[in-house]
């Protein structure tokens, strides 16, 4: 399993605005629909008012890999782009050993 972390750095005051925008324009359901995505969460970190973290689940890193080569991935960035403090920071992961 693939496991991608989005690092989002809201516009101090405007992470709120920030999740408004990922649920308006239903980025999670559009993940929903891509070969390989098997979950998605957003998390918002306690004590720390401007960053969000979007965390996928991939079937393997070539899933994640062609979702993030779409025009759909850089036009979901650049719907919320506007609030964003930096330039988002992605990280992607190959899980070594889970639990459940």
């Amino acid at each position: 399993m693939t496991r991608s972390h989005l690092h989002l750095r809201a516009k101090p005051g405007s992470r709120g605005a920030l999740l408004e925008a990922l649920d308006r324009f239903e980025v999670i359901v559009a993940l929903r629909e891509q070969p390989g995505f098997l979950a998605s969460s957003v998390l918002v970190p306690l004590g720390d008012d401007d960053h969000v973290l979007v965390e996928g689940s991939w079937s393997s890193p070539e899933h994640f890999e062609r979702w993030r080569m779409t025009p759909a991935f850089d036009e979901t960035l650049s719907t919320f782009c506007h609030l964003l403090a930096e330039e988002p920071e992605l990280s992607v992961y190959s899980t070594f050993d889970a639990i459940s």
